[in-house]
């Protein structure tokens, strides 16, 4: 069968079993298996493929068949430009996810000078010591690493699975990260940050089921269950957020696409943060809630 032909053939298979983009992921697998990339495929269009080949083809296809992640078949996602490995044990990085490491580098790129301390501004740099809360793959943390010199980064998840995944993804994009287990800010306590950044968990239980079979069959419940109203997280980290950041320290939060003005009034009745600013995405949806420690804290 030529090349062409099998990859229509896997579309197919995907389309029937209601995997979305199933052109796409048809030819992903293809590529995966073959080690070639998309410009290949399309050149070798109609070259023969052995039967070997055809054969392990059909085989990943019937496994995505089974509604099993892409990403999960291939075991890595791309995330800011890098390769991720990734697992059932973590969450798979999202684009959107981008809006809020563009955004927390950004803010770390912009230090106005009047703000560094005389030891920074020796250095030219201000140093920032940054908490990437509930860190999954630390895709985040280790992707701010990668864009910023200028900071250290601590990761921290309650999940030793997922702290043992995104070690790997560290020390294989050679970023320099201390990680540690634990619940929320329990491993933190004497710390004090100038950025905490953080994807926690916040999908309301009852659209769990309602998920994509892909993500709520397949990703840890534990990365997605934000409870009852989507925001038990988020309430735990604006009450314990203040006694980790130090004065004007950055608080930046990944929400869902109708959460902005349920963290814009949670913040501004505890009264300890500064106007919170909420930030829409690629697609104009709200993605990212930003504000400060109050200086007078």
């Amino acid at each position: 069968m030529k090349t062409r032909l099998l990859v229509k053939e896997g579309e197919y298979r995907l389309a029937k079993a209601f995997c979305m983009d199933a052109k796409i992921d048809a030819e992903e697998l293809y590529c995966f298996l073959t080690g070639m990339d998309k410009v290949a495929l399309f050149l070798r269009a109609n070259e023969e493929v052995d039967p070997e080949t055809e054969k392990k083809y059909f085989e990943l296809i019937a496994r995505r068949a089974e509604r099993i992640p892409l990403q999960h078949i291939t075991g890595t996602q791309e995330f800011m430009g890098h390769t991720f490995k990734v697992s059932p044990d973590v969450l798979i990085p999202r684009q959107d996810t981008e809006t809020l490491v563009e955004e927390a580098a950004r803010t770390i790129q912009n230090t106005p000078k009047e703000k560094l301390t005389f030891m920074e501004k020796l250095r030219g740099v201000k140093e920032w010591e940054v908490l990437d809360l509930c860190c999954g793959s630390g895709a985040i943390g280790i992707s701010l690493a990668k864009i910023c010199s200028n900071i250290k980064v601590t990761a921290s998840d309650i999940s030793s699975a997922a702290i043992k995944v995104a070690t790997e993804n560290a020390d294989n994009l050679r970023a320099k990260i201390k990680f540690v287990e634990g619940d929320m800010f329990a491993p933190h306590a004497g710390k004090k940050f100038d950025m905490i950044v953080s994807n926690p968990p916040y999908i309301r239980t009852a659209m769990i089921s309602i998920l994509q079979e892909e993500v709520k069959t397949h990703e840890p419940l534990g990365a997605l269950d934000g409870g009852r109203d989507g925001l038990e997280f988020y309430k735990i980290i604006v009450d314990q957020a203040a006694d980790y950041l130090k004065p004007g320290g950055f608080l930046m939060l990944e929400i869902g696409h109708d959460q902005g003005e349920d963290l814009r009034k949670m913040l501004k009745d505890d009264g300890r943060y500064t106007p919170a600013e909420v930030i829409k995405d690629l697609p104009g949806k709200d993605r990212v809630v930003k504000c400060k420690l109050r200086s007078d804290r």
